[in-house]
């Protein structure tokens, strides 16, 4: 079984998301941990995470229970929040044509 992370941090502070499982698109289990005092920008990453909006990214239906998914939110909010930056160990995302066959299109 993989195991992934994906942190948001600045000096002092930060969120780590972590997950496991078989493919990061569904993982088998999520989790995370705040360190330090990240302020407006933990309940900002919460709030894009969960915002109802669905998107195809790749061909893939993204939401809150994919990696892929939370770490595009964790790049967005480091973008609105100077200082922060985001770490993720998960692999790169398969190519549309690599897709298993019957995949959300």
């Amino acid at each position: 079984m993989a195991h992934w992370t994906i942190t948001l941090k600045r000096e002092g502070a930060a969120i780590v998301v972590r997950g496991e499982g078989d493919d990061p698109h569904a993982p088998d289990r999520i989790n995370y941990e705040v360190r330090g005092s990240p302020g407006g920008v933990y309940r900002a990453l919460l709030d894009r995470i969960r915002g109802g909006v669905e998107v195809h990214l790749l061909g893939r239906m993204y939401g809150d229970r994919d990696l892929y998914w939370i770490a595009e939110c964790a790049y967005t909010e480091a973008l609105l929040h100077p200082g922060w930056s985001v770490e993720t160990d998960l692999p790169p995302p398969p190519e549309p044509e690599e897709l298993p066959e019957g995949a959300i299109l």
